[in-house]
């Protein structure tokens, strides 16, 4: 074979080699030994908006945001001893400075001068569940308390060898305050890209706020040593130059002699409580040295809310919401009450919300309060009554599925039965839960958004919501007397509302001033122990001549239980 044909031969293997490539990547790098590119092909301009001619000779770290070079870092150290590592998405640069995301793998070859062969691709985005910003799970940020949750439990169904690792900054809120916004910014970027650049496939660490972040990992990594390289970040950040207590604990499910549905089930549980800010069920010491007695609580926890849910071992008690102008009662309230319990159950519904069991509970609270309504008819009082329905409930398209048979008792009488939508858990699929309230309404049943202000998506839940009546959260209530502030809000909310043809009502109502106030700022109904505490018995509400409960601001006096 002559030269020629042997140049033109080695041509034809090469464009052969690169349309393989191609078919699984937008771009090609060849970098030595000291992380230069050598030699590149592909979308060049698009990327990065730099020629072929540019960016041979560049090193590499020059292409990338600058906290992402940790990141970038553990790619390559990856690749020695013949690893091919997990695809990781990294943001790269263009000529302009604007973040570019690339899906980067690839593989060292040490007989081929030691240089790194990585195959860029333009990464599809993994949305993370929190709309805070357009934030990618997968991508240059971490995942959030929901999202992380569930990559962790299918994870670690199929590397339980892996290592789940929560990591906490001690008074972390306080030690932000000390710094300025782009001080702040770039420390929780940092973080975020160690936490990327030690995560088993870059896409499986998270960010909880507070200081809080999880992680899961290979068995092999040294969580001490990446505890001390973030201490050392926050030190530097720290005008003081004084820094955090950074606390870690890690779990293993193959050293914790649990496997399956429970072991997945109780991480996630876990995962929830470690992320709710003012969660005191475990420290991470407990965490650390405890792990079959945590996971022995966590089941105990569940049996027992499948037991009352099942069991309907609970009670439903009423609390009267009222035209604030006639004092006519519009409608009550429905509280569960669970059996040897006291007071509000927001613990239980909390843990039943974590461990996915709130969407029979729910139901179960349904069927009983159904069956009130039809075997308590009365033609002289109004006694419609709202049921609340846990965000997760009502966003996941099965439930509603369940729900619409057990109302078929009311078709005739859809008014007796309204929905309140409760936030304390985020919505995890808006549409479907738009679709859901919007069947419910089709049906004759009014909807209602519960805890209006509270949750960082409200306003936004108002705009994809079409609902009947909106709960304004108690706090701006309680708060109105004193606060101008909270008053305009109030006023604000109400006025939006009436344009939208929409009622409102205010909770935590507790003497007449405020109900005046209340009346002055457009505000339909009120709820609140000025009108009457929760009670098992409607007729209390109903009968003038029954005591009734009198509250003043600081005290109580109570004439039932």
């Amino acid at each position: 074979m002559g030269n020629e044909s042997l140049i033109s031969s080695l041509r034809q293997e090469r464009d052969r080699f690169l349309a393989f490539a191609f078919c699984r990547a937008d771009l090609l790098l060849e970098l030595s030994e000291k992380h230069e590119i050598v030699f590149v092909s592909g979308a060049t301009q698009s990327i990065f908006g730099r020629s072929v001619k540019e960016l041979i000779g560049m090193p590499i770290d020059d292409l990338v945001l600058s906290h992402e070079e940790p990141v970038l870092k553990h790619l390559l150290s990856g690749m020695v001893g013949g690893v091919r590592p997990d695809p990781m998405n990294i943001d790269f640069k263009n000529k302009s400075g604007k973040a570019q995301p690339l899906s980067l793998t690839g593989y060292y070859v040490e007989d081929l001068e030691k240089h790194y062969f990585l195959s860029c691709k333009l990464p599809s985005a993994i949305a993370a569940t929190s709309p805070k910003t357009n934030r990618q799970a997968g991508g240059a940020v971490v995942h959030d308390r929901v999202s992380f949750g569930k990559t962790a439990t299918e994870h670690l169904k199929t590397n339980p060898e892996d290592k789940l690792t929560f990591i906490e900054l001690e008074n972390y809120d306080e030690f932000a305050k000390k710094l300025d916004k782009d001080a702040r910014q770039e420390l929780s970027e940092t973080i975020n890209s160690y936490l990327r650049a030690s995560s088993s496939e870059a896409n499986s660490a998270a960010s909880f706020g507070n200081g809080k972040y999880g992680l899961i990992s290979r068995p092999d990594l040294d969580i001490d040593k990446l505890t001390d390289e973030i201490s050392k970040q926050v030190k530097a950040a720290d005008p003081q130059g004084v820094g955090l207590k950074v606390e870690q604990a890690s779990i293993a499910l193959a050293d914790s002699g649990i496997s399956g549905g429970n072991a997945a089930q109780a991480l996630s549980f876990m995962i929830q409580q470690f992320a709710h800010d003012q969660s005191e069920n475990f420290s991470l010491e407990d965490l650390a040295h405890s792990l079959p007695e945590i996971l022995a609580r966590i089941k105990k926890t569940a049996e027992r809310i499948i037991r009352v849910t099942e069991g309907g071992d609970f009670m439903i008690v009423f609390q009267p919401i009222v035209d604030l102008k006639t004092r006519a009662i519009h409608h009550y309230e429905v509280l569960a009450r669970i059996n040897d319990e006291t007071g509000s159950p927001q613990e239980f519904i909390r843990s039943a919300e974590d461990l996915n069991l709130i969407k029979g509970f729910d139901l179960a609270i349904c069927r009983k309060a159904i069956k009130w309504i039809q075997n308590n008819p009365s033609k002289q009082f109004n006694r419609s009554i709202a049921i609340n329905l846990s965000a997760a409930s009502i966003g996941d398209a099965d439930f509603i599925k369940q729900l619409t048979p057990l109302l078929d008792p009311l078709k005739d009488t859809p008014e007796a039965l309204l929905f309140e939508i409760t936030e304390s858990t985020r919505i995890p699929d808006p549409v479907i839960a738009n679709e859901a309230m919007q069947t419910l309404r089709k049906l004759g049943h009014k909807v209602c958004l519960d805890d209006f202000g509270v949750g960082e998506a409200s306003l936004q839940y108002l705009r994809q919501f079409q609902v009947d009546v909106l709960k304004i959260d108690g706090s701006y209530v309680r708060d109105a007397l004193e606060d101008e502030t909270s008053a305009h809000i109030l006023k604000a909310i109400a006025d939006l509302c009436r344009k939208l043809k929409t009622q409102t009502v205010a909770e935590m109502v507790e003497d007449e001033e405020t109900t005046q106030l209340l009346i002055n700022c457009n505000v339909d109904f009120g709820q609140g122990y000025y009108f009457g505490r929760p009670c098992n018995d409607i007729s209390i509400f109903e009968e003038p001549d029954k005591p009734r409960t009198v509250v003043r601001r600081g005290e109580t006096t109570e004439t039932w239980s």
